[in-house]
């Protein structure tokens, strides 16, 4: 073997491509020869390092056989004698793989959090488990793949990563190796001719991965139909280049984003509400194009929340990478600024939306309304006879004439009328226009002919992709002797014109993505016409990519449905913490569906959540038929097996909206089995510091303060968990993982349901209470796991909540507190509450009476809390009173959010109970006014 790698390394030191340790060329028998003999000599204790450059070959082929669950417990199964702690030795044979035949280098965030098994299954090139999804992926995108410009292999996979589709999460980490996956699309794609070259993949390991590929159902179709798009670009393809340096790739995302410029201006329309009320809606392009530039840019859009021009609410991350880009907006937006924000910066992406992503300059905007009754901006303010628009600008509208009335955009600091324009038109309403900025039409007609252009406004713009060819009619009222075409000012042609009322057709060829103007200039043939200048007009044809049809989603614009956050994760859906809203026709229904995958794609469960549920589908009402549903059906166990969750929503003929939903992983993470009525649960190690200590505690759930460790080599192999359940916590390095588990009964009847957590004698000194603040953000910020989880894991925080409110506040106020959380009515305790405040002020009438109305969040809650303790004169130090708040509602929180200076923070708020005890009255009346379930850590949006 040591000779066919030098070999193979020799042939590629030219060409700069990279080996893989599953291009070993032996058969299969061959290979299970190998395989048998390094068992063998696993059990009987013999040394490992001889023979590093076969067990690098066999790591690399039980990556390839991988299934996408946990690699080490498969590879430990077919591998009898295996010790976890041996995992180390694997990165290091391939580092020496690596330096002693120039062997591919995992690469990307996924290798970076998970850095050894990265190295085994990135060298098995493409598992069988991502096979499926690779083929359908490139079949979906084949249209963009045959048009990129540059087909070096990190352009190709730059391209796929930013555009794949519902892809898993394992999917998501293997498109991270961009020069990987570009090297494979090659390898797969190009056609064979007689021209000498390298291949990028040995001949055999390509004829199998192919083999398997082919073997999958509907992926052998796939890969002929990709192949047969992308033939004229690829063919005569020569060797290609060797690996890029990261700044070279930097180099080439900077330089394609000057080249492309991708249209990203959002269109703004105005929706009628009825009663002369509009609504102002924007609709912004994918921004999956501007992804593609770098790797840097695709992170940066998929983890930072976004922000529209007109309205306060963020937008989650992800969002402008989705389908669809919809927002009603409560203000007009501001003209200085960009129409999309974020909360961070980015120099590529600022650069961007300071000059793609801006609305049109006022003081006056044109909105033409449409047969649809959609009125749609008309950018270039061309007013045509017979038409009905909507004017709207921030100055007085005065002197309307005949055909003008005022309308109301749900915008405030907007004025609007609606202009029905006569067909034939006064001197006077000539100057009303010309007075705004608006201008009348010519009179040679411009249309999109054949294939209708998108979004045509009707006065020049309108929508293309890259895969049609722009035709458009030309049709004059009078004499015209040429037209004269221009394409962005370089390109254009001259031909004769038709005879008045007779259309003349001119047809483009494709282009490629972005804005494109297209000039029109007719020459007249009467006497005056050398004395006038020629007729001119400017077509803006936008052109894009096409947005490849993505199975399950709502076949056209009447369901609307959307998540936050946009990318959340299985547990997210499964603890009810998806915000999800569906929107549609009033009184049209909606009815949702789960459906739970294993690692292999195939259904393990499948129900419906509820009866059909009518639209609008607000948060509120989703969380508390799926919080129906989960007590009903019980199948926790089911979503711990899954890998994958999709929720389907099915409106009939208004389409099917399906949600995708993956199991977060990490690279320490605890796993949870159930065998029998047994539970158990075990460690997973995948982190790559061999030296950093592992740790492992287990708390009781009736002993939540109370800490044990645990033997990291036991629960590497798995343990039983015992009745209730606890909080189990694992760390090495940097690496930690937490969840609560929860199992079987703890009594008989509905008694034995629950739990009774004892937090036992707490100390008041500051170092005690932040000791127990971190104790609560343990147990508050854990997963749960197994029936009846989330239910024990509130009466544990709840425990621990009533033993810091007791400190802090005082044992009066913390006992009637903890009767909130079983009372029917919460008001006879909130009285009570009250009176324990400040009896001889008007403090806590006003938090009870004002707290429940106050709007933003948590911060608009501190700073009022701290302006009505200043008013009252309980207190003027607005540091303290902001602690207040923030102990009273997000105490888990305090030891992150006060780095330093909480030791004197506690010791100052806990001689100044009025101000704690006002706090909790606050978050607590909030609590009785929203009707939310009682808890005494009640939940204040950010």
């Amino acid at each position: 073997m040591e000779r066919h790698f030098e070999a193979l390394a020799e042939r590629r030191a030219s060409s700069g491509l990279p080996l893989f340790a599953l291009e070993h060329g032996l058969s299969d028998d061959e290979i299970d020869d190998v395989s048998r003999q390094l068992r063998a000599r696993l059990v009987s204790g013999a040394r490992l390092a001889p023979h590093w450059l076969l067990w690098t070959i066999y790591a690399a082929e039980r990556g390839y056989t991988y299934e996408g669950g946990e690699y080490w417990q498969s590879f430990e199964q077919v591998t009898p004698g295996w010790d976890s702690r041996d995992r180390y030795r694997v990165s290091a044979w391939f580092s020496r793989f690596r330096k002693d035949y120039s062997g591919f280098k995992p690469s990307g965030p996924w290798a970076s959090h998970f850095s050894i098994i990265a190295w085994p299954i990135t060298h098995a090139v493409l598992p069988r488990y991502l096979q499926r999804q690779f083929a359908r992926t490139l079949y979906v995108l084949r249209f963009q793949i045959a048009r990129l410009d540059d087909i070096e292999p990190a352009a190709i996979g730059r391209m796929i990563a930013a555009n794949a589709y519902d892809a898993s999460t394992r999917f998501e980490q293997f498109l991270q190796q961009e020069e990987l996956v570009g090297r494979m699309v090659l390898a797969l794609l190009q056609q064979k001719d007689d021209a000498p070259r390298e291949e990028p993949l040995l001949p055999a390991t390509l004829e199998r991965i192919v083999h398997d590929l082919e073997s999958i159902r509907n992926a052998r179709g796939w890969l002929k139909e990709t192949s047969r798009v992308v033939s004229d670009r690829f063919s005569g393809l020569g060797k290609g280049s060797g690996p890029r340096s990261a700044r070279d790739t930097a180099d080439v995302g900077h330089a394609s984003a000057k080249q492309q410029r991708p249209d990203i201006r959002p269109d703004l329309r105005l929706h009628y509400k009825g009663e002369d009320q509009w609504d102002l809606q924007i609709d912004i392009p994918s921004f999956k194009d501007i992804a593609a530039f770098s790797q840097d840019v695709r992170q940066f859009l998929r983890n930072t929340r976004c922000t529209l021009n007109g309205t306060s609410a963020k937008k989650p991350p992800g969002w402008l990478l989705s389908g669809r880009r919809q927002a009603l907006l409560k203000q007009w937006p501001d003209p200085d600024k960009p129409l999309v924000g974020f909360e961070k910066q980015n120099g590529t992406l600022t650069h961007l939306l300071e000059s793609e992503c801006r609305m049109s300059e006022g003081p006056y905007w044109l909105f033409r309304i449409g047969r649809d009754g959609v009125a749609r901006e008309i950018g270039g303010r061309i007013v045509r006879p017979g038409y009905e628009y909507i004017v709207v600008t921030k100055e007085p509208l005065e002197q309307l004439l005949e055909g003008m009335k005022p309308c109301q955009i749900n915008s405030p600091g907007v004025n609007a009328i609606r202009m029905a324009v006569p067909t034939a038109l006064t001197e006077s309403y000539a100057q009303w226009l010309a007075a705004r900025g608006l201008e009348l039409a010519r009179t040679i007609r411009v249309w999109p002919a054949g294939f209708p252009g998108r979004q045509w406004d009707g006065e020049g713009r309108s929508e293309w992709l890259t895969t049609e060819k722009p035709c458009f009619g030309i049709m004059p009222d009078h004499e015209v002797e040429t037209y004269e075409i221009g394409l962005n000012g370089k390109e254009s042609m001259t031909f004769e014109a038709g005879s008045p009322g007779s259309p003349t057709f001119v047809q483009l060829s494709e282009l490629p993505p972005g804005r494109h103007v297209l000039t029109v200039r007719a020459r007249r043939t009467s006497p005056s016409a050398e004395r006038q200048p020629p007729h001119e007009g400017f077509l803006e044809l936008r052109v894009r990519a096409p947005e490849p049809w993505m199975p399950g989603t709502a076949s056209h614009a009447g369901l609307i449905a959307s998540g936050d956050p946009h990318d959340a994760a299985l547990n997210a859906l499964w603890e009810n913490e998806l915000d999800l809203s569906v929107y549609g026709p009033p009184s049209r229904q909606v009815t949702p569906r789960v459906i739970l995958q294993d690692a292999k794609e195939e259904t393990i469960f499948e129900r419906q959540v509820s009866g059909p549920l009518e639209l609008p589908v607000t948060p509120d009402t989703w969380k508390k038929r799926f919080s129906d549903f989960l007590k009903r059906e019980k199948c926790d166990w089911r979503y711990l097996e899954a890998t994958t969750g999709l929720l389907e929503l099915d409106g009939g003929d208004l389409g099917r909206f399906v949600m995708r939903f993956e199991h977060n992983v990490r690279p320490l993470r605890w796993v949870l089995r159930q065998s029998g009525e047994g539970v158990s649960v075990r460690l997973v190690d995948e982190t790559s510091d061999e030296g950093a200590e592992r740790q492992c505690y287990f708390s009781e759930m009736e002993r939540p303060r109370s800490f044990r460790s645990l033997d990291v080599a036991k629960v590497l192999d798995g343990v039983p968990v015992e009745s209730p359940g606890g909080l189990f916590i694992a760390s090495a390095g940097k690496n930690r993982d937490a969840v609560v588990v929860s199992t079987g009964l703890t009594g008989q009847g509905l008694e034995g349901l629950g739990v009774q957590p004892n937090h036992g004698h707490i100390g008041g000194s500051p170092q005690a209470i932040i000791k127990l603040l971190r104790v609560l953000r343990y147990w508050h910020k854990a997963r749960v796991e197994g029936n009846l989880a989330g239910a024990r894991r509130r009466q544990v925080t709840d425990t621990l909540m009533h033993g810091l409110v007791g400190i802090m506040a005082g044992w009066d106020w913390a006992r009637v507190e903890a009767k909130l959380s079983t009372a029917p009515d919460a008001t006879v305790h909130l009285d009570r509450l009250q009176s324990l405040v400040a009896p001889k002020s008007g403090f806590a009438s006003a938090i009870r009476l004002n707290a429940p109305s106050v709007s933003g969040g948590h911060g608009a809650l501190s700073s009022w809390y701290t302006e009505t303790a200043a008013r009252y004169r309980m207190s003027s130090d607005k540091q303290l009173c902001r602690f207040a708040i923030d102990l009273a509602v997000r105490p888990y929180a305090l030891q992150q959010r006060y780095l330093e200076g909480l030791p004197e923070l506690i010791r100052r708020a806990g001689a100044h109970q009025v101000l704690v005890r006002g706090a909790r009255l606050a978050v607590l009346s909030r609590m009785e006014v929203e009707e939310s379930a009682p808890s005494l850590i009640p939940e204040v949006n950010a």
